[in-house]
């Protein structure tokens, strides 16, 4: 593309020469914008020709020739140049031996030329390019490469290439070069020759799994406009068939944007057409209203446990399909939504709960009158259905009026009392369940807070940190709920089921604030965050992770969040929920994650509820062993004894080209794949 632009930035500098004494160090052109400078330049008056020799320059809007000879024919108005020739413009650089050019017709031909192209680092070869007009020409002899010359590690080659300047360069007998021996044949090809993403196809993955067999996979990409294109895959599998998968991208007006994507086989081994759809999209109407919509369908249950890898979805309980939409005003916010669910933890579907829709309407807290009283709502319907018993509609209304105050700016104090108002006609119920067609109750709803805030700042003598603030904030509150039969409300999930309430809330949260400066910039960051909670049922039942419903013991577990950076690299989470009665902890979650922000990383965390699940996970990533890049990933679950996933990964890196190799471990699968990559000429 940039050797038609060169030479036609040739084309329009030409104007005609005025004689010029021998010696002279600068043509006289008219055009101030044109200058030719040389050790010696001459100009024949009875045969038209203009001669520059030795150090020859030429410069117009940017564009610079330098070459040992330049020769132009006034009378057949052709440029000629020979002898290092060198034409520059911005960063992309032409060379060549000889240079002629038909200034009238524009036809153009260079020899033994090389363009070079820093920012994508492609250079591109040709013994001659012949230009037939203005946006295509033809090259002989040609070799393309990202890699650096003159000994480029790979490299296409083709006897002819056609060019053109706005799409692409085709060939035919092509061949595909691992230093000077060729490895591969092509009867055609097509090189994206504009930088920007071209249509084609890109370098083909090839795998083995234990349960599909041998796999190669082949994308073809496909710019279908700036703000739309499609990527589509040809999965072939020895064990299971051949199937295809598309990707569909889209970028909108005002931020909108989304994709569609799917995939599809007709299973051998199971002798059945499988399919997945996933669609997100978001639908920027205005700052205040907007559409978002997220599809995942699979054709059968047990699809993603034997295609998932393909999307990363092999280890999800369910398949989610929602669509939003939202409308805001200053204090209000009006939400419509649906919701699919399939559990695919379950035996079958029909007892899962499916929105099909659902309206709702958040007020916001609003001042009453100008006093410290406030007024907020929460409100919503919905038409619950499933297969299974019961199903119907429920109408769910929480009103609720607020005092706030503060005691000389250091205690902070609220209370509030709301309603719990629901409705519900139920179309089917089972028999016996006591559920009647419509029905409904009304919960009250009360509680007080106090808070304060402690806070302290210090000097810090340290290379990075210089200031320091601790705060502590403590808290008490109070909840009450009173004692109400719900049994004979149809039970969809817990807003059906309000538990007896009467209980006593305490917390505390330390946060250490940090100012840490860095030449002459400074910032503010949160250095550590723990907070513990303790609540305490005078009496009434709780609810939490393990127990959902408890009325036997007065202290709930003792909860611990804490989040710290030991560093700017190093963070330490750590959650955990403490149980008094049985002294032991019922949950834990922690994780450490250290990352240099450089391509090296490394990060572990365990996860444990008690009799329910635990497991430990780590991975790694590493480029200290350059240009070896390696990658590690597994977890390891203690209930099962066994390794839930393990994923090794190993990239090579040169500077045109990468090799990626993975190892991909589960239950009951494994597989690995191999994929190799050329600089500039693999990606989308």
């Amino acid at each position: 593309m940039k050797i038609i632009s060169i030479l036609l930035l040739l084309i329009l500098a030409h104007v005609p020469c005025a004689p010029v004494a021998h010696g002279a160090e600068e043509s006289p052109f008219p055009d101030e914008n044109i200058h030719i400078k040389a050790d010696s330049m001459d100009h024949g008056q009875a045969d038209g020709l203009f001669t520059a020799k030795g150090n020859v320059v030429v410069t117009w809007q940017g564009l610079n020739l330098v070459a040992d000879q330049a020769t132009y024919d006034s009378n057949s108005h052709i440029l000629l140049a020979v002898g290092n020739i060198t034409v520059s413009k911005g960063n992309d650089v032409l060379k060549g031996q000889s240079l002629s050019l038909n200034l009238e017709s524009g036809r153009a031909e260079m020899d033994q030329a090389t363009l070079t192209i820093p920012e994508s680092n492609l250079s591109f070869t040709g013994e001659k390019i012949i230009r037939e007009n203005e946006s295509e020409f033809q090259v002989s002899s040609t070799e393309l490469t990202t890699c650096d010359l003159p000994d480029p590690s790979w490299k296409f080659g083709a006897d002819k290439l056609k060019v053109n300047v706005l799409g692409y360069a085709t060939g035919r007998n092509i061949f595909f070069y691992i230093k000077d021996v060729p490895v591969m044949y092509l009867p055609w090809i097509a090189f994206p020759v504009v930088r920007e993403k071209k249509s084609g196809l890109l370098f083909p993955k090839m795998g083995y799994s234990n349960t599909r067999g041998a796999q190669l996979d082949i994308p073809a990409y496909w710019v279908i406009s700036p703000s739309q294109d499609l990527l589509f895959d040809l999965d072939l599998l020895s064990k299971r068939g051949v199937g295809t998968g598309l990707d569909y991208r889209y970028i909108r007006a005002r931020g909108s944007e989304g994709h569609l994507g799917g995939y599809q086989i007709y299973d051998a081994l199971k002798e059945r057409w499988r399919w997945q759809i996933g669609q997100s999209h978001k639908e920027i109407f205005s700052s205040d209203a907007n559409l978002r919509m997220d599809v995942n369908l699979t054709g059968d249950r047990s699809f993603l446990g034997d295609f998932g890898e393909k999307s990363g979805d092999y280890n999800r309980q369910s398949t989610d399909t929602t669509i939003n939409a939202l409308k805001a005003w200053q204090h209000y916010a009006l939400t419509s939504y649906l919701h699919y669910s399939e559990d695919l933890y379950a035996a079958d579907n029909r007892a899962t709960v499916q929105t099909l829709p659902a309206v709702e309407l958040a007020g916001v807290r609003q001042s009453i009158f100008k006093t410290p009283i406030y007024f907020d709502i929460d409100a919503g319907i919905a038409n619950l259905y499933r297969e299974a018993a019961p199903s119907g509609q429920r109408l769910q209304l929480f009103p609720r009026v607020t005092y706030l105050t503060s005691l000389n700016g250091y205690l902070q104090a609220s209370a509030f009392a709301g309603a719990h108002i629901r409705g519900y006609t139920t179309d089917r119920r089972s028999e016996g369940s006591g559920v009647n067609s419509s029905d409904g109750d009304l919960v009250p709803e009360v509680g007080v807070r106090f808070s304060t805030s402690l806070s302290r700042g210090f000097d810090v003598q340290s290379t990075n940190l210089k200031k320091v603030r601790h705060e502590i904030v403590p808290e008490i509150s109070y909840g009450y709920i009173p004692e109400r039969s719900q049994q004979r409300l149809p039970f969809y999930d817990y807003a059906d089921r309000l538990l007896w309430k009467n209980t006593l809330g305490f917390s505390v949260t330390n946060v250490i604030t940090g100012k840490f400066a860095y030449g002459e910039t400074s910032e503010y960051r949160e250095i550590s965050r723990i907070r513990l909670m303790l609540d305490y049922n005078i009496e009434g039942q709780r609810r939490d992770l393990l127990t959902l419903a408890d009325n036997q013991h007065y202290w709930s577990d003792l909860v611990l969040e804490s989040d710290t950076w030991l560093n700017r690299n190093m963070r330490l989470t750590f959650d955990s929920r403490y149980n008094f009665r049985d002294n032991r902890l019922t949950a834990a979650a922690v994780g450490l994650d250290v990352d240099d922000r450089q391509g090296n990383s490394i990060g572990a965390g365990y996860q444990m509820a008690r009799d329910q699940v635990e497991y430990l996970e780590g991975r790694l990533a590493t480029r200290y062993l350059k240009p070896f890049y390696l990658s590690y990933l597994a977890r390891y679950s203690f209930d099962r004894s066994d390794f839930l996933e393990s994923v090794y990964s190993v990239e090579y890196r040169h500077k045109c080209w990468s090799v990626t190799s993975a190892i991909h471990q589960r239950p009951g699968n494994y597989s690995y794949t191999f994929n190799f990559n050329l600089a500039g000429l693999s990606g989308k």
